[in-house]
């Protein structure tokens, strides 16, 4: 849900997406103890806010079209909300012509 706002910028999830993206270009690869890796970043208050809001929407919206059982809902809790993050960050991006994550550079450089 890509749109226009009043003053001709890009919306996603009604959101600016300029404030999206700034969140999303903070972010950075982490690695964790038990081998996996997660992402994380500051950025300014407002963009993680907004990140934060147009990830819930969509991870709402996903959950509301599954019909799963609450034992497989609480298994795919994480995976749901990283690909809400996925496709909150590729809109942003590419709103702006971006196709490349900073950090997916990090993943291929570390294989």
């Amino acid at each position: 849900m890509t749109g226009m706002g009043s003053a001709g910028e890009p919306m996603i999830e009604g959101e600016r997406a300029s404030l999206i993206l700034a969140a999303v270009l903070s972010m950075r690869i982490r690695s964790k103890r038990d081998g996996t890796v997660q992402l994380a970043g500051t950025a300014d208050p407002r963009a993680m806010a907004a990140l934060v809001r147009a990830v819930n929407r969509v991870e709402l919206r996903m959950r509301s079209l599954g019909g799963i059982d609450l034992v497989e809902q609480a298994n795919s809790y994480a995976e749901r909300r990283g690909e809400a993050f996925s496709i909150v960050a590729k809109r942003a991006m590419g709103a702006y012509g971006m196709t490349v994550a900073p950090w997916q550079h990090q993943l291929s450089g570390a294989s």
